[in-house]
């Protein structure tokens, strides 16, 4: 990023499972947000950094705003969705580019009011039966809102993706970049690595895990000679649940570390010893001093 460039915070905000962490991964060129087809697998914002020649963009993939749930996690992540957009200089809210539905309704009047440029980004349009359809559906949606831009993408195929950036790196202000060039996220690796894990555990499981599974990395320690060693804790709430997780004689774990173990290390560029086991902790996710431990309610 040259001296001349621009700096700003991009919110991107929207309904679950619309694909707002696979687009900050796709615009990034890496992973920093998990990912799974089961909705509300973000539980709390996630800052990717974007560096080009003349901009450097601090994208926040905030958690799908939802009803409201009674226990602690679950108003954690909603709370971190509703105040998604908090310091922003531009908030992208992405949809499912075949549908407008209500919970796209709601998001979009819980943003109205706010004196920062509202954009709306129709995500998925490689799922729409021709590409001749995109300029339809967003004349259609203009009746919604006078939205400042309007960026038809696909984060799975990258289509309009590069054009996305270069859009939103014009448009934030200029300034200095706040981040080394080389900087693709300000989480905390300990938390990255123990995401990257819970992402296959909901990958691997689907429906048959619910909501309430987390990771503890009891130890995570990255040695002289690069490696690093990572020893977990997946939580869950019941032996059942336990029991599916381990699968017929620990298959299913074992393929949950090997996937785990390969993402981890691509993500840090680095090889990985993992170790993991699963423990019943019956009511975790209504326990606060759990859940923040977790990272999830903290930044």
């Amino acid at each position: 990023m040259n001296s001349s460039g621009h700096f700003g915070v991009v919110s991107l905000v929207g309904r679950p499972n619309v694909g707002k962490s696979s687009l900050l991964n796709k615009i990034l060129g890496s992973k920093v947000s998990i990912v799974s087809r089961r909705p509300q697998t973000t539980w709390r914002e996630i800052d990717g950094i974007y560096t080009d020649d003349s901009a450097q963009l601090v994208i926040v993939d905030s958690p799908g705003l939802h009803e409201r749930r009674e226990r602690f996690l679950g108003k954690v992540a909603n709370q971190s969705a509703r105040g998604a957009g908090s310091g922003a200089d531009i908030i992208c809210q992405v949809i499912d580019a075949r549908h407008w539905r209500g919970e796209d309704q709601n998001v979009l009047e819980h943003f109205l009011g706010r004196e920062i440029p509202l954009w709306l980004i129709l995500n998925k349009v490689d799922l729409l039966e021709s590409l001749d359809q995109i300029l339809p559906r967003i004349e259609a949606l203009r009746d919604k809102y006078a939205w400042d831009q309007m960026v038809p993408v696909s984060a799975r195929s990258g289509y309009n993706c590069e054009h996305l950036a270069s859009l939103l790196g014009q448009a934030v202000p200029k300034g200095p970049a706040g981040y080394p060039s080389d900087t693709l996220t300000n989480a905390s690796p300990r938390f990255l690595a123990a995401e990257l894990i819970r992402e296959q555990v909901f990958r691997q499981l689907g429906d048959e895990i619910p909501y309430c599974t987390g990771v503890d990395l009891v130890v995570f320690k990255q040695h002289d000679d690069g490696t690093i060693e990572i020893d977990a804790e997946i939580l869950c709430e019941t032996s059942g649940q336990k029991a599916a997780i381990i699968g017929s004689k620990g298959a299913r774990l074992k393929s949950i570390g090997t996937a785990a173990r390969k993402q981890i290390s691509l993500v840090f560029d680095a090889p990985v010893r993992l170790s993991q086991r699963v423990k019943v902790k019956k009511g975790w996710v209504s326990d606060r001093r759990i859940v923040t431990g977790l990272g999830y309610g903290s930044r």
